[in-house]
């Protein structure tokens, strides 16, 4: 009766005889490792999960066997915080092995006795923050060790309240305190260099109008010291539901000394290789005619590709964004314009795809010809489930206010997939989703309900019953009264116009109807 309840659990749990042998595993446990059921239910927990081979100096089996011990002989939960436990990539172990780091929890549990009957062992799946972090300090190490010839300060602005505030760098680069530097973005016009200044503010003015998520530009900086750094600024802007832009952060590059020593740089892209490795971002070059020349390192390890590799990147991107994001490309370089486009790219770490803004330009010599490409990746994941969350939120209130009641059914079972507050009134509180309409409304079976869901089903055809007399609890206070609903019982259609399920939806028309009686029996008394 339990086992599926177990299985079924969210967490990443196995149940161990005192002898380590696997006697029960939770599915979401059996998905994150690559094993079956069948494979590892009665086997040693070392014979399952053994340590990585081309790792000799790495004895993960000692660690968790120690933990276990504890558990065993001191009868007390024992924890460790961060393991590197490499799993097999596959049952078969014929692709090597992947990195993956963990949290675990021993937990013993007692017979009447007192004494280990058996051992729940939980884990956390911790890699990404583990290799992240690693990242993150690689990342950082980077920018120590070009810090002489790269200067990075990060800024943010905020549009709607005219709020400018900067980050770490700006005195040790700018010799400006922020206190110096003012709080408003005139701050940041009155330092741009007045030839520079036109071009910067309508290159940002075109980039807002067309609500373009990111920009970048190339100007001169006026320092503490009255002299002008050469610096590269990109800037990524969120705006509301109605387009207008709210805030903007960013980065400012000094790119002064590559100005100075390294005038011929411009034109090969060099340059570009040396400020995009040190950039918070994964970021490309390609040549004139389009074939991609160059990741950074933040790509190669985000995607997983082989460090160098430029073919194939393609693979990376989710198969429904791959078309699109492949014609975009070849019409920007077909037309010589600068792109953006949002699509989602996998991460090889877990499995996962999250959302991307790509943004690419062309770069020219003096007489106009693209001699490079460049372009960026922000992640917009977030972004992207507030949007989502909060346009859910929207429909959500629209719903909930609404007079009409509505109740989604799906596949041929009818299974209730969503309802409104509304319905609650009517059948009271059923715990509606995920049941079937027999399971939920069985006194309906006497008025050929189930046969007309199926006539809807099977046929694609709508059915009206109107002025159908109910009871409705409207406050919600146990005290139930008369009224009067017309029903539609709408089907509902997949993308090859296949039925998938019912809309029911219900309107009250009590008024209405009590309306219509008065006046027929006025009539009926006059005449």
């Amino acid at each position: 009766m339990l086992e599926p309840i177990f299985r079924a659990l969210p967490g990443l749990y196995l149940v161990l005889s005192p002898e380590l042998i696997i006697l029960e595993a939770t599915d979401a446990f059996l998905k994150q490792t690559f094993i079956s059921r069948d494979y590892a239910i009665g086997q040693h927990l070392f014979t399952v999960f053994p340590n990585n081979p081309d790792n000799p100096q790495l004895d993960s089996e000692a660690a968790v066997f120690k933990a276990l011990r504890h558990a065993l002989e001191q009868k007390e939960p024992y924890s460790i915080e961060v393991l590197r436990y490499d799993l097999p990539s596959s049952l078969e172990q014929k692709d090597g092995f992947e990195e993956r780091y963990w949290g675990s929890t021993s937990v013993p549990i007692l017979d009447e006795q007192g004494e280990v009957q058996y051992l729940v062992h939980e884990v956390h799946d911790i890699t990404e923050k583990v290799l992240s972090k690693r990242m993150r300090q690689q990342s950082q190490e980077q920018l120590n060790l070009l810090t002489s010839a790269t200067k990075a300060v990060a800024w943010e602005y905020d549009i709607v309240l005219n709020r400018m505030t900067w980050g770490e760098g700006l005195q040790e680069i700018f010799g400006y305190t922020p206190q110096e530097m003012g709080p408003g973005g005139e701050s940041w016009d009155s330092r741009v260099h007045p030839e520079d200044f036109e071009r910067v503010q309508k290159s940002i003015q075109q980039a807002l109008d067309q609500q373009h998520a990111t920009w970048t530009g190339e100007y001169r900086f006026q320092k503490a010291d009255g002299t002008y750094a050469h610096i590269l600024d990109q800037g990524y802007t969120v705006y509301d539901t109605e387009g207008k832009p709210m805030r903007t952060i960013g980065s400012i590059i000094d790119i002064t000394q590559s100005k100075d020593t390294e005038k011929a740089l411009k034109e090969s892209g060099a340059r570009f290789r040396h400020l995009l490795e040190v950039l918070p971002h994964m970021a490309w070059t390609a040549s004139p005619q389009g074939k991609v020349l160059f990741f950074n390192q933040h790509w190669y390890a985000y995607t997983g590709m082989r460090q160098g590799q430029t073919e194939g990147w393609i693979n990376a991107i989710h198969p429904e964004d791959s078309a699109m994001a492949l014609t975009c490309w070849h019409q920007a370089v077909a037309g010589g314009e600068s792109f953006e486009i949002e699509y989602r790219v996998r991460n090889h770490f877990d499995g996962t795809y999250r959302w991307f803004l790509e943004r690419g330009l062309p770069m020219r010599d003096a007489a106009g010809n693209i001699t490079l490409w460049i372009g960026t990746y922000t992640d917009i994941e977030d972004q992207k489930q507030q949007s989502e969350s909060r346009e859910d939120e929207r429909l959500e209130n629209l719903l909930r206010l609404s007079p009409v009641h509505l109740c989604v059914l799906h596949g041929p079972n009818h299974v209730c997939q969503y309802v409104t507050p509304g319905v609650y009134k009517l059948y009271g509180n059923r715990n509606y989703v995920g049941r079937t309409a027999r399971q939920l409304w069985p006194e309906l079976e006497p008025l050929g309900f189930f046969h007309m869901l199926q006539e809807v089903y099977t046929k694609g055809r709508a059915v009206y019953i109107n002025e159908f007399k109910a009871t409705i609890d409207h406050k919600l206070n146990g005290n139930p009264s008369d009224a009067y609903f017309n029903f539609k019982y709408q089907p509902i259609f997949d993308s090859i116009n296949q039925v998938e399920g019912i809309m029911i939806s219900a309107i009250e028309v009590t008024n209405l109807v009590k309306a219509r009686l008065r006046a027929e029996a006025l009539a009926r008394g006059k005449s």
